[in-house]
């Protein structure tokens, strides 16, 4: 998904050149394409398909996205630019003196939809393939399947550096779940780009096939080449882009379940205002982020890894500062969700339990008891699970998420606009969502939890919310 950050404006028909030093140059550029070296590999880009180059100076954190969708991170081979420009007619420009550039569309230009596969790494690549073989076996508990490719609707991966066997999940279209370890260590893969890339398996975060059928792309496990125009992202100071951030609209719904728990009743209307909150729960590496800059130690990960699982071991308070950094860095207002809002973006519109239903279901959260590879035993990478009808991942389960709320036992004082219940000296906070060691009832939409402000745990993250410009 292209997402251009606030701020950088594009010259229409010119590629817009940012520089370490903050000139901005618009022209065309004149190389034919770009070599980008990945973490399983190179590859090379032609011209036309280039959309986006973030280069950050940081090994393998530089950011490549393709006008079909694909993004790859890695590092940018050493080679000048050369830039057409109408006044200056060519200007060599070094790469090492360059920040991001943004290439326009050109005409003759063709999206490449006869990739039918997304490709998600564990280095945060996010591409479109061909994957190559008909059938994959599963090794299960008791015996071996063989699965069609045309059959599955997602695979996905979970390995950690320690561990002997990387453990797969697939589901297919007739959403069955089969569990067990591959017979193969890498898997072969055709890109757009006439590149056969043989991936190991233990590179791997997730494979979503057949996307270009009629089952919609939105309710996979990653999103690829779908962008409504509520999602945005700021960006940083530096230009590099913030969280992704889903805006939703002013609405009345109905909070809380009179045949829930207690402090859920009684359910009442709640007239929420516009606001955007992040598709993701905050990661590891966006939190890792914040304690470098700030000097902050960083969080315990459990020996389960950073990376794209949401970040844990941290408190209220941490949460907090964490908003309060995103707010310096971008210049827009972030902070924690309240606790009316956050059940207004994990129901999506419904009234049900689960914002899918009544009933737990077999590997659609990550929670004790909901059977995926990683339920009862740790976190889940971030988005791995089907997202909700607002496009929000892992509302239910994966980790509890604190809100802004100071925690009271019954929403009869609770304001009716969906604004923060607090108090002056509040004992305990709200955390909602559920995680990855409670059972799925205590994932349901309207189900709340509190601790401490200042206590932390391998079970609590969190979410931003960003306030929207009116």
């Amino acid at each position: 998904m292209l997402l251009i950050p606030a701020g950088v404006v594009l010259a229409k028909g010119f590629d817009v050149i940012t520089m370490n030093n903050g000139d901005i140059h618009n022209g065309t550029i004149d190389n034919k394409a770009f070599g980008f070296q990945t973490s399983f590999g190179d590859i090379v880009i032609p011209y036309i398909d280039m959309a986006e180059l973030h280069l950050t100076r940081t090994p393998h954190q530089d950011r490549l996205l393709t006008h079909s969708g694909d993004l790859f991170i890695g590092d940018i081979k050493e080679v000048d630019v050369i830039i057409l420009r109408t006044l200056d007619p060519v200007l060599p420009v070094s790469f090492t003196n360059i920040s991001q550039i943004h290439f326009s569309k050109k005409s003759g230009y063709k999206k490449h939809n006869n990739m039918t596969e997304i490709i998600s790494s564990r280095f945060g690549d996010l591409f479109s393939a061909h994957f190559l073989p008909a059938t994959v076996n599963i090794i299960t508990t008791d015996k071996i399947t063989s699965i069609r490719k045309d059959n599955i609707h997602t695979m996905d991966i979970d390995w950690i550096e320690d561990d002997e066997q990387t453990k797969v999940q697939i589901r297919t279209r007739d959403n069955k779940i089969f569990q067990g370890v591959l017979d193969i260590k890498n898997i072969s893969l055709k890109t757009a780009y006439q590149l056969t890339l043989n991936m190991k398996l233990n590179d791997l975060h997730s494979l979503t096939f057949n996307t270009d059928d009629k089952y919609p792309n939105k309710q996979a496990p990653v999103k690829l080449n779908w962008q409504p125009s509520n999602y945005f992202t700021d960006a940083f100071t530096d230009r590099t882009p913030g969280p992704e951030m889903v805006k939703l609209h002013s609405a009345t719904y109905l909070r809380g379940d009179n045949t829930g728990d207690n402090d859920e009743i009684p359910a009442m209307p709640i007239s929420i205002k516009a606001f955007a909150i992040g598709s993701h729960e905050v990661t590891f590496d966006q939190y890792d982020r914040f304690c470098d800059d700030t000097k902050r130690t960083r969080a315990d990960d459990q020996e389960w890894g950073r990376g794209s699982r949401p970040v844990v071991n941290v408190s209220w308070k941490d949460a907090v500062a964490y908003t309060q950094w995103l707010s310096r860095k971008t210049g827009k207002v972030y902070r924690l969700p309240t606790d009316g809002e956050w059940e207004y973006a994990a129901r999506a519109g419904s009234v049900t339990r689960f914002w899918w239903g009544n009933k737990s279901a077999i590997a659609m959260a990550n929670c004790e008891g909901c059977e995926s590879i990683w339920s009862g035993e740790k976190t889940a990478p971030v988005g791995r699970f089907p997202a909700n009808l607002f496009g929000l991942y892992d509302t239910a389960g994966n980790v509890f998420e604190w809100v802004s709320d100071c925690y009271h036992n019954t929403f009869e004082h609770a304001p009716k606009d969906g604004s923060a219940l607090d108090k002056p000296g509040c004992g305990k906070r709200v955390i909602r969502g559920g995680a990855w060691s409670f059972p799925a009832t205590e994932s349901r939409s309207a189900n709340r939890w509190r601790d401490f402000p200042t206590r932390s745990s391998d079970d609590t993250g969190f979410r931003v919310v960003r306030e929207l410009d009116f």
